[in-house]
C-alpha cells in the first residue's frame, strides 16, 4: 500500500513536470524565435498547467469530511478547479488578443517549429502518465489532447511562416485563439450549469420513486439537486399507513435514506407526512 501511494505521487509529480516543461519550451520558443502562434499556444499551456494544479488541490479539499463550517461536507470545493480554469484561460485569452492586436511584419525563425515539436513530446508524455494515474485523471488526459492538436497546428503554421510568409504563422495564432475562446465558453457553460443546483436526469427520479413505492410507500414529492456528477442531495416526502407508530415511521424513513444512499449515491432527508393530511 505504501509503495502504491509512493508510485502514485511519483506519477503525479511527473505529470506536473512534463506539463510544465511543455509550456516552458513553448514560451521560450515563442519569445526567442518570433512565432506568435507558438507564443499563444504557450499561454494556453500555462493555463492548462495552472488548471491541473488547482484541480488536484480542490479535489483533495472536496474529500474532507463534514465539520463545523461545512455541515454537508466539502463537495462543492471540488469546483474550485473549474473556477480556476476559467480564470486562467480568460487571462490567457486576454493576453493572446493583446498580442495579436498588432499585425506588423515579423520574422519567424526556422527553429520555432522545433520548440513546438518539443512541446508536443512533453505533453504526449504527460497524457500517457495521466492515463496510468487512475480514473480521476482520465478527464485531464482527454482535455490535454487539445494541447497536442494545438501543437500540430503551431508546427505547421510556424514552419510555413518561416519558409514562406509570416502571416501564415499569424493565421495559426488566430485559429488557436478562436479555439481558446471556444474552450473557455464550454468550461464556463458546464460550470454555471452545475452550480445552478440543476436537478438530476428524469430517469433517476423515476428509479427513486419506483424504489420507494416497491416497499409499499406513497411518494408525495422528490426534490434533488446535483452537488457533483453522480452525487445528489435533497428531500423526499412520503406517506405511510396512518396506523403506523412514530417509531416505525422513523425506521421506515431511515431505511429509505439508507437504500437511496447505497444504491444511487443520493443523500436525502425523508419527511413523513402526518396522519391528518392523509385523511384529506
Amino acid at each position: 500500500m505504501v509503495g502504491e501511494k509512493a508510485d502514485y505521487k511519483l506519477i503525479l509529480a511527473a505529470i506536473l513536470l512534463f506539463s510544465g516543461l511543455g509550456g516552458a519550451v513553448k514560451i521560450v520558443g515563442g519569445i526567442l524565435y518570433g512565432s506568435r502562434a507558438l507564443f499563444v499556444d504557450a499561454l494556453t499551456s500555462i493555463a492548462n498547467f495552472v488548471s491541473i494544479i488547482a484541480t488536484v488541490y480542490y479535489y483533495r479539499k472536496s474529500l474532507l469530511p463534514p465539520d463545523l463550517d461545512h455541515h454537508y461536507g466539502h463537495h462543492r470545493l471540488g469546483f474550485g478547479g473549474a473556477f480556476t480554469t476559467i480564470m486562467a484561460y480568460s487571462f490567457a485569452a486576454g493576453l493572446s488578443v493583446w498580442e495579436l492586436s498588432s499585425i506588423e511584419p515579423y520574422k519567424v525563425s526556422p527553429i520555432a517549429p522545433f520548440y513546438a515539436f518539443l512541446g508536443f513530446i512533453f505533453y504526449a508524455i504527460a497524457i500517457f502518465l495521466s492515463k496510468r494515474a487512475g480514473e480521476y485523471f482520465a478527464p485531464y488526459a482527454v482535455f490535454t489532447v487539445s494541447e497536442l492538436i494545438e501543437s500540430v497546428t503551431v508546427i505547421a503554421a510556424s514552419f510555413l511562416g518561416s519558409v514562406y510568409y509570416y502571416l501564415i504563422d499569424y493565421a495559426g495564432a488566430v485559429v488557436i485563439v478562436g479555439y481558446l475562446f471556444y474552450e473557455l465558453y464550454d468550461i464556463a457553460r458546464d460550470f454555471i450549469k452545475v452550480m445552478s443546483d440543476i436537478a438530476p436526469e428524469p430517469s433517476l427520479i423515476k428509479n427513486i420513486r419506483r424504489e420507494i413505492e416497491e416497499i409499499g410507500l406513497k411518494v408525495i414529492s422528490i426534490r434533488l439537486r446535483m452537488i457533483r456528477r453522480g452525487y445528489y442531495q435533497g428531500d423526499i416526502v412520503i406517506r405511510v399507513d396512518p396506523s403506523m407508530s412514530v417509531e416505525e415511521a422513523h425506521r421506515v424513513a431511515d431505511e429509505v435514506e439508507r437504500r437511496l444512499k447505497e444504491k444511487y449515491n443520493v443523500d436525502v432527508i425523508v419527511h413523513v407526512e402526518p396522519c391528518v393530511s392523509m385523511r384529506s
